[in-house]
Parts: structure tokens; sequence; C-alpha cells
């Protein structure tokens, strides 16, 4: 009955030359929304992927881009729609408030959402630390602790043990943190080094080598 009353309608409108209705931004175009929305948060506060994670074939950057590009389909998408059902055939849709809505809380949990501190994370660092800072001259490569990206853990220096920042690594700069529980942190006689107290035994550098 449903589909007859939807051909009766259809051949009314082409008998009378009045306008088809346009659709709403429907179910598929929200799935795409929020599925694009909830990689984008993952993406932006490094939940996933990263480049030391399971996933490791799954580039950031890359899955960054992508979701930027089906959002702006899908955003245009929904303009078109939303503007001709609410310009042209001047009637309302609840389908036109999911999108933005879903999108909107996206961009406020990035923005002022909890975040994931180094102190959150403190027992997981002091625990590699520890292990290193027993065996002077080994080191720990490309690993994750939380959303945190290591690109190395070293205690080349003696008594401290640097972690390095994947994501702050730029030429010849690089920060991070560093466990030093019984003197103030010196850094390496090849680099200019400042140091920032966390608490008790941690601290935060940046270095830069000298060239």
């Amino acid at each position: 009955m449903a589909r007859r009353t939807s051909l009766d309608s259809w051949v009314y409108r082409r008998l009378t030359d009045e306008p088809t209705l346009a659709k709403p931004p429907g179910p598929i175009l929200l799935t795409f929304v929020t599925v694009a929305a909830a990689v984008w948060v993952c993406v932006k506060r490094n939940f996933w992927p990263s480049p030391f994670g399971a996933h490791t074939w799954l580039d950031p950057l890359l899955a960054h881009l992508v979701v930027l590009a089906v959002l702006a389909v899908t955003g245009l998408i929904w303009a078109i729609r939303t503007l001709y059902v609410l310009g042209r055939d001047r009637r309302w849709s609840w389908w036109v408030v999911p999108a933005p809505i879903v999108v909107l809380s996206a961009f406020a949990f990035v923005v002022w959402g909890p975040s994931t501190t180094f102190l959150d994370k403190r027992a997981e660092f002091e625990a590699i630390a520890v292990d290193l800072r027993e065996n002077p001259g080994t080191y720990r490569d490309e690993f994750e602790i939380g959303p945190f990206d290591i690109d190395r853990a070293n205690s080349y220096t003696p008594g401290e043990v640097y972690f390095v920042d994947n994501s702050t690594i730029f030429f010849s700069f690089t920060s991070g943190w560093v466990y030093s529980p019984d003197h103030l942190p010196t850094g390496s006689a090849s680099e200019d080094s400042s140091f920032t107290h966390l608490d008790g035994p941690w601290y935060e550098y940046e270095s830069v080598y000298r060239l």
C-alpha cells in the first residue's frame, strides 16, 4: 500500500507539475558523519591510530586527511539537502539536526574535554624508567604509553632516563620527560637543554642538538 501511495503521489506530481519534495539528510549520512567524527576525535586526542601501536599500517596523518575529506563531502551533502528542504520546500525535518550536533559535540570534546596528562600515566612511565636506570646504556624504541607515542627511551646519561616524545621531534629539536631521582638532570654535552620540574623525580625537557 505504501509503494502504491508513493507511485500515486509521483504520478500526481508529474501530471500537475508539482515539484518533487526534496529528501532531508538521512540515517546513512548521519552514520558517515558519526564514524568520521569519532575517528577525528581519536586522531586529535592521539587515542588511535598510533605509529607504534597495533595498527602501524594506518598512518595518523592519512587517517586525519581521510576523515576531513569525509566530513567535507558529507557537510556539503547535508547543506544542499537542508537548503532544498527548508528553502525550496519550506518544510521542517528533524533529520536536519543530528549531523551538526555530532560534529559540534566532537569539536567541543577535543577543545574542552578532559585529556590524559603525563602524570596520569606516571606509573607506567616509572616502571620502564626504573628498569632502564638499573641497566645503564640500555634503551627502548618506538612504543606507546596511553596516548603518548615514545620515539625512544634511554639511560645513556648516568642516573637519568629520557623519554623522547615522538610528536615533538623536529629536525634537531626534541622534547619529552626525564626520570632523575638522585639529582637535577644535566642533559647531554652535545645538546642545549632546559628542564621543568613536574613532580618527584620527573622533569619535562626540551633539547636542541648543537650542529
